[in-house]
């Protein structure tokens, strides 16, 4: 035996699987109305994505973003 030569045996591999049926006109227009109603349903839904965040109204000039009294770095 050669050192390139597996010590073991190994079995051969298994045969490939059967391709995958098609699909009936039927299942094709189920799965396309399946479709349109989950995004009409995505587009429904909003959640927190639609609100729109301004910051307070009342923050000063002098004070910057923070709020509290200006420092050092700005």
């Amino acid at each position: 035996m050669s050192f390139l030569m597996p010590k073991v045996y190994v079995p051969p591999a298994p045969p490939p699987p059967p391709p995958p049926a098609s699909a009936s006109d039927e299942d094709t227009q189920r799965a396309a109305a399946m479709a349109e109603e989950a995004t009409m349903k995505a587009r429904r839904k909003k959640g927190a994505g639609a609100t729109i965040v301004a910051g307070a109204l009342e923050q000063d000039a002098a004070t910057g973003g923070t709020g509290g009294t200006p420092t050092l770095l700005g």
